[in-house]
């Protein structure tokens, strides 16, 4: 009986560690290993914050107009195959949903262009398991995903040195 607990316990911690791996996220980088884990094992919420303790998710600013930033954000979403349930151009907001790779879960992501200061534009963006405690990073997995793909998109001129983003 020993064994069969044992090797279930063993099974879980695997299975755990297998999912955080899949996400493929920064787990040397500040603040620390320990401090990320205990978030993507406890947290089921991702946003970008302006002092965010975790680099990849403080907010991202572009040299570019709100339109053109929305519509780069709407085009990145579409790329990535997630689907949009929300499109509201006045309000520079998009809601959409990811459906998670291995499991298959639903998790609700929301982006906003915001005026920043002294110029440009934020582009915030929340996303949300819909079930569970711990998202083994999936929720962080989706803001990079989408931050990485509207760099793609985005004119050269409107991307913000990442010193000064960090900076901020």
């Amino acid at each position: 009986m020993l064994q069969v607990v044992f090797f279930l316990g063993l099974l879980g911690v695997a299975l755990l560690a297998a999912g955080i791996i899949a996400n493929r996220l920064p787990l040397n980088d500040p603040p620390g290993m320990l401090s990320r884990l205990s978030t993507y094992l406890n947290t089921n919420v991702a946003e970008t914050q302006e002092n965010s303790p975790f680099p990849e998710l403080r907010l991202h600013r572009y040299e570019a107009p709100p339109e053109l930033l929305f519509d780069v954000a709407r085009r990145a979403t579409q790329n990535l195959k997630w689907e949009i349930t929300v499109l509201d151009a006045e309000k520079k907001e998009i809601q959409a949903v990811v459906t998670t790779k291995v499991w298959g879960f639903k998790d609700d992501v929301t982006i906003q262009v915001q005026p920043a200061q002294p110029s440009g534009n934020w582009l915030w963006i929340r996303s949300a398991s819909r079930v569970g405690k711990g998202d083994l990073g999936a929720n962080t997995r989706h803001v990079l995903d989408l931050i990485q793909a509207v760099d793609a998109i985005v004119p050269a001129q409107a991307l913000v040195p990442q010193a000064v983003k960090s900076e901020e």
